[in-house]
């Protein structure tokens, strides 16, 4: 046994000398991926966890725990030499998805540097705690511990540790749904990194694009996420690639570009499994089976969806694998297995509801819908489609105020940097006075010792005063032209505010499409008519006795009626056929294609269903349809279809409501 050590032993000693002088290479390089300058540990000892963390990057994890436990030896008690063995098995526990162990190993080493007093490990431990947290979901007390160590590296002056949190606190406000103090945060710590803060920029780079992916700034989101995996590539650290590929996959998701984002989460699968990641794989097959159903290849993404939901739920990524079974529901929902799909959503809607995902739960409400009305369960479809109505109105709320803070944000941040630029521009025009109040000097000190001296170097202070002067011209005119594009900045911004504010076009209350949509669609769809001959048709719809309803009633259950009538009608319509709401009780149906018979089929169907819908705890109602084609005819005005369509809902009305009337036209008549 000793013959066998003596060999390894002396290599280790001889490599030992070579390895400290890469890693002081890498210190001086701001390298990330270097270990931490050994201040208490001796070098026998970083030289194997250096070599464990090299092996366990690669995905050798037997190879790195044999090169721990020789560490573990050598570490001999020093609580300095145990903690920085612990701390890198904690790193491959986490690589290797083990969280359980990861944690445990984490706060022996929270709980020891504590009992001496060591803030700079108490901070590390906190961050490395809180990360893991993170990874299981578990958002708030990950974002206390990050911000527990935040306080103490400022304490510490460490601005490596201040640039790596600022990181971490910048993704969990991007999962709280907080774009703007993610962004300063992500930001801040950006800043830090290029002014030489040591930490891991890809990962700043990788939640930059996370965030703008969910602005559906997609563009520049590729660019962030590209920026990272450049620098992962460059530091030829696979388990740092994976994670991006997975992200750049998701990303091309968003944007609809299902190939891209294919072609992505396989090269992000096949390094993840090389390395032994869990977590990686678990990423990367969530955005292959999403890539795969939009591709419409059901059986490849079912079979993708149900390999990474087994890693999630073995490694305990709760959130995660409620999306996995919401995406494995409407894998079974398109192949025409309701029970499933309804059982599958069952078990992730929980997870939906505790959290933060509002899209995630919309798009599953989405799904959802007609599958319970195709099961019969109705009513229930009903409540979880009035649910989604509010749901998306709060998200298109939200998504503005998204866009309006992120961009206030960035406005900010770019007011900040104008201001500090000012402010250099003063301080050089303060040292071109105090350089002209010194060169006064030394010509009034030297200017005894002659004449001609006097002379020469009053002529030499002249020539450098108009120089000066000048220079102070240059700087005031550059003053005043950055003074100028501040001002510009800021009406700039104020147009972007309001042109957000102008691109609601869905109606508050109901959900659907409001007026000034409608007309928009309208326009587009009578100028294709009109130069194809084609036939188009609206149905102008009116809720009949509705003020009755809302004197006897109260407004809020005319406000519901509207919303149930919305529901219904939206869900006899089929694709290209707009539902908008008017005005107060009205609604108008654009169909395009369509000749008066056949609006006037659809508007008897609706009407018909209105008439039998019964919802507890709401009065039954009845509507009125008036419908108007074009039919062919050649109109100068697109308002005299609306005017057809309005005079026969007036007939409608007149004729005793609860009934469709088509404008006069060869072979129309009324129905009801």
């Amino acid at each position: 046994m000793q013959r066998r050590l003596l060999p390894l032993l002396i290599a280790l000693l001889l490599a030992t000398p070579v390895i400290a002088m890469q890693d002081a290479e890498r210190w001086a390089d701001g390298d990330p991926l270097a270990p931490d300058p050994p201040n208490e540990v001796a070098a026998p000892l970083q030289a194997r966890l250096i070599e464990a963390e090299r092996l366990s990057s690669s995905g050798d994890f037997t190879m790195a725990a044999t090169v721990l436990k020789e560490a573990a030896t050598l570490a001999a008690g020093q609580p300095a030499e145990v903690d920085a063995v612990d701390r890198v098995s904690a790193q491959i526990e986490f690589r290797r998805g083990r969280y359980p162990e990861a944690l445990t190993l984490q706060r022996g080493i929270l709980e020891r540097a504590s009992a001496r007093g060591d803030t700079a490990s108490v901070a590390r431990a906190e961050t490395d705690i809180a990360i893991l947290l993170r990874r299981q979901g578990d958002l708030a007390p990950a974002l206390s511990g990050f911000e527990r160590a935040l306080a103490q590296f400022r304490q510490l002056d460490d601005r490596n540790g201040v640039a790596d949190v600022l990181t971490h606190v910048g993704l969990i406000r991007l999962n709280q749904g907080l774009y703007s103090t993610a962004l300063e945060s992500l930001r801040e710590s950006l800043k830090l990194q290029q002014a030489g803060a040591r930490a891991e920029i890809e990962r700043t780079y990788h939640y930059l694009g996370l965030l703008y992916a969910g602005m559906r700034e997609y563009e520049t989101a590729r660019r962030y996420l590209e920026r990272g995996l450049a620098e992962a590539r460059r530091l030829a650290d696979p388990s740092r690639e994976a994670p991006l590929l997975g992200s750049m996959a998701r990303t091309a998701n968003l944007a609809g570009s299902f190939s891209e984002a294919l072609t992505l989460a396989l090269e992000a699968e096949r390094l993840a499994e090389r390395l032994g990641s869990p977590p990686g794989q678990v990423y990367a097959l969530i955005e292959n089976g999403r890539a795969k159903l939009g591709l419409n290849r059901l059986s490849e993404a079912n079979e993708a969806l149900q390999r990474g939901a087994l890693i999630a739920e073995r490694i305990g990524q709760r959130s995660t694998l409620a999306r996995y079974r919401a995406l494995l529901a409407e894998a079974a929902a398109r192949q025409n297995r309701p029970e499933e799909a309804l059982a599958l959503w069952q078990q992730a809607l929980p997870e939906f509801q505790s959290g933060d995902d509002q899209p995630q739960l919309l798009d599953s409400y989405k799904v959802m819908i007609p599958l319970l009305r195709e099961q019969g369960d109705g009513e229930r479809a009903l409540d979880i489609a009035i649910e989604s109505l509010s749901l998306q109105e709060q998200i298109s709320g939200l998504d503005m105020n998204r866009r309006v803070a992120v961009m206030e944000s960035a406005y900010r941040a770019e007011e900040s940097e104008r201001q500090i630029e000012l402010l250099q521009r003063d301080l050089e025009i303060q040292a071109l006075k105090l350089r002209q109040e010194a060169l006064g000097r030394w010509l009034a000190t030297f200017g005894v010792l002659s004449l001609l001296l006097v002379a020469g170097l009053l002529g030499f202070r002249y020539r450098e005063s108009r120089r000066l002067s000048r220079q102070l011209e240059e700087t005031n005119r550059e003053l005043e032209s950055n003074r100028t594009a501040l001002g510009q900045a800021n009406v700039e911004l104020e147009k972007r505010a309001e042109a957000l504010a102008l691109a609601a076009s869905v109606d508050p209350l109901t959900g659907i499409a409001n007026r000034r949509a409608f007309v928009e669609r309208f326009e587009v769809h009578w100028a294709d008519a009109i130069s194809r001959h084609s036939a188009l048709s609206i149905a102008l719809i009116d809720a009949d006795h509705f003020k009755r309803i809302n004197d006897t009633a109260g407004h809020a259950v005319g406000d519901a009626v509207l919303c149930a009538l919305a529901v219904c009608i939206q869900g006899l319509l089929r694709a290209g056929t707009l539902l908008a709401r008017w005005g107060g009780e009205e609604f108008v149906v654009l169909i395009p294609g369509a000749n008066s018979q056949a609006a006037a089929g659809l508007a008897e169907r609706l009407r018909a269903a209105v008439e039998s819908l019964e919802i507890e705890g709401l009065p039954r109602v009845t509507i009125s349809i008036g419908v108007a084609s074009l039919s062919g005819r050649s109109r100068l005005r697109p308002e005299g279809l609306f005017d057809e369509a309005d005079g026969a809902l007036y007939a409608a009305k007149t004729a005793g409501r609860n009934c469709v009337v088509v404008a006069d036209e060869p072979g129309s008549g009324a129905v009801g």
